[in-house]
């Protein structure tokens, strides 16, 4: 008796929509995919055809079903600086070894770490990649101002009138005939190449193999984090589950393969893959599609492309830059929390005046700085106590969680500012479950700057899991153990027969 296979079972309800979805999605994926591979220096059919087999290889053997891949903006940034820095082979060589560390890190199964990236951080890199491509499409936009300025105009307009249509579409075509016939311009996309792409392995000098890889490394810690961003949000639209892993190992044989063919690499395109969601996308076969009719359109009217002016493929990208930039997400972050607006700020302004490995692996850090602190007034929490009647001033503060290196010394440093007019201070542990070397040395580091400011130090409800490393620390003496390990209220009441005597 045959079993059914259900992982490639297809329901064929699905098929309108997923046709409608590769159809539409293709439309929009035109115009951007000759803009980004002019951009990046490799040329109109190298975007072309990244879209084509990033689109059908990356989808096939990809996590997100309903998610469409192909070039995009923060990897075209990319790009851009390495082609100008050390050339097309380099170009090529680059995207081969982020596709091959990309599949590497779905074998190993690390694509859940690549979500362990702050949303603030996201931003500011996202809006910092927006900034970038508006200042490297200033050399195309000056090949006919009036011409790019149309073009931007009707990217950010024609949205208003309808979004069934795509705007970028109505630019590239509207840009291009205003060009050919009012505003004539020499600065052209050029001939490109009919047929297939062929086969050839990158080759680059000695010299450049530490910035390839360092850049391949970026490429795909990049491609990661924009791949599984859009992969969230598809699962969102359709009230499904990707599959982390399985997405980079598709995103790495797509991306290894279109490098080997002379194609850009791409990611998941959240724009594109929302457009065919809402016509009605939901398996893979629409990305497929759209991969294929792409592949129509190059080969039946690719030489078409050769009259586009510059000037319009600039203000496409300019008008996508400015779309690009989280203006919303930023304002109502930067409004809820200073500090994660610090970070998208932070992240945002790196991004653009150094490179996107050092504004991420610093934004980070800034939110982990930030949530250490917050941590340290989360976790420690002030108990007021009556000192009418007592010739000493007593305070009382719980932590509230494990004392580890994370948050031991935000605690330590807001306990040392908060009690520094008091003669007496009880430090209730009852609710710290656990306490590593870092938190115990804090402890011990605020024992001695207390006493030192003639502030007695008193410890209560510790637990016995507890006491071995503090007696070991030189923490707690064997006399103070007794009293140590009392309740709150019996350590309180004793400290405040002492005040009183």
């Amino acid at each position: 008796m045959l079993r059914k296979n259900h992982r490639f079972a297809y329901d064929i309800k699905n098929l309108k929509g997923d046709i409608l979805g590769g159809f539409t999605t293709a439309i929009v994926a035109l115009p951007l995919a000759l803009a980004f591979g002019v951009a990046s220096g490799a040329g109109a059919k190298a975007g072309l055809y990244s879209a084509i087999i990033t689109g059908i290889l990356s989808t096939l053997f990809g996590g997100t079903p309903a998610q469409v891949n192909g070039p995009t903006g923060a990897m075209t940034v990319v790009l851009i600086e390495l082609y100008e820095k050390f050339g097309i082979e380099a170009l090529f060589a680059s995207m081969l070894v982020a596709g091959l560390i990309q599949i590497l890190i779905g074998v190993f199964r690390l694509g859940k770490y690549i979500h362990l990236i702050p949303q603030p951080v996201i931003i500011g890199f996202t809006n910092g990649i927006g900034f970038l491509i508006f200042i490297k499409m200033i050399t195309y936009f000056k090949t006919n101002p009036l011409l790019a300025s149309i073009t931007i105009l009707i990217m950010l307009l024609f949205p208003l009138l309808t979004k069934k249509v795509p705007a970028s579409l109505v630019a590239l075509i509207v840009g291009s005939v205003v060009g050919i016939y009012f505003l004539p311009t020499d600065a052209l996309v050029g001939t490109i190449p009919s047929g297939l792409p062929t086969f050839a392995l990158p080759t680059f000098k000695l010299d450049a193999l530490y910035q390839i890889l360092r850049s391949g490394f970026v490429l795909a810690m990049l491609g990661c984090i924009e791949s599984l961003l859009a992969s969230l949000i598809v699962d969102e639209m359709t009230r499904t589950k990707h599959h982390s892993n399985r997405e980079l190992v598709g995103q790495g044989i797509g991306n290894t393969i279109a490098s080997l063919f002379g194609a850009l690499i791409g990611t998941g395109a959240i724009v594109r893959s929302v457009v065919n969601v809402n016509a009605g996308g939901r398996t893979r076969l629409s990305g497929i599609l759209h991969g294929i009719i792409l592949l129509v359109i190059t080969l039946k009217f690719g030489s078409l492309a050769s009259t586009i002016p510059l000037a319009v493929l600039g203000g496409i990208l300019m008008g996508t830059a400015i779309k690009m930039v989280e203006y919303n997400a930023t304002r109502t972050i930067t409004y809820a929390s200073k500090r994660a607006g610090t970070v998208v700020i932070v992240t945002t302004l790196l991004t653009i005046f150094t490179d996107l490995t050092i504004a991420v692996a610093f934004g980070t850090l800034l939110s982990m700085f930030f949530f250490v602190l917050r941590m340290g007034e989360v976790y420690l929490k002030k108990y007021d106590i009556d000192c009418t009647y007592l010739t000493k001033k007593v305070v009382s503060y719980t932590i509230e969680g494990p004392l580890f290196f994370g948050v031991a010394h935000a605690i330590i440093s807001k306990l040392e500012i908060e009690a520094a007019d008091a003669d007496i201070v009880v430090l209730n542990l009852m609710n710290m479950p656990a306490i590593d070397s870092s938190g115990a040395i804090s402890l011990k580091n605020i024992k001695e700057v207390l006493k030192a400011n003639d502030v007695e130090l008193v410890f209560a409800g510790l637990r016995e899991n507890s006491l071995d490393l503090l007696l070991k620390m030189d923490v707690l003496t064997e006399e103070e153990v007794l009293l140590s390990s009392r309740r709150i209220g019996e350590v309180l009441d004793q400290i405040k027969a002492l005040a009183t005597a």
